[in-house]
């Protein structure tokens, strides 16, 4: 049986994918992909991580999480090569090493911090589902 923690985890990790997925598309709803360019409508695309989601000090990091489609993200690992020059060209020479660095620092949140985090994006999605008129 999952516990309470691990539950409050699983929504946040729920309502961060709704997230970066709504933050990605147009006002028509639709997304492409980080690294290959494909275009797919936000729903059907996944939050994809540079880093893994099991480093838990990038895991809701918004440089970290990408909108992917399922190819890239699933069916060739993430393209983490490709993710990598995405992220420098996106955000500026060295923001993969430096999420590379920071993944290696050990955090844990607090169930709090957790909770909190959870009604951030709660917050971030309504504001997205407002100014883009997504559903």
């Amino acid at each position: 049986m999952a516990s309470t923690r691990q539950k409050v985890i699983k929504g946040l990790d729920a309502i961060f994918s709704k997230f970066i997925r709504m933050r990605a598309s147009d006002d028509s709803g639709y997304a492409e992909c980080f690294t290959c360019g494909k275009t797919s409508r936000w729903k059907e695309g996944d939050a994809g991580h540079f880093m893994s989601r099991g480093a838990y000090s990038t895991r809701w990091n918004e440089t970290n999480v990408q909108f992917q489609c399922k190819r890239c993200n699933i069916f060739q690992n993430g393209q983490q090569y490709l993710y990598s020059v995405a992220l420098d060209g996106r955000y500026g020479g060295g923001t993969a090493d430096a999420l590379y660095t920071l993944s290696k620092q050990t955090r844990k949140f607090s169930e709090g911090e957790l909770r909190a985090m959870i009604e951030i994006y709660k917050d971030k999605v309504e504001e997205l589902r407002e100014a883009k008129g997504l559903e």
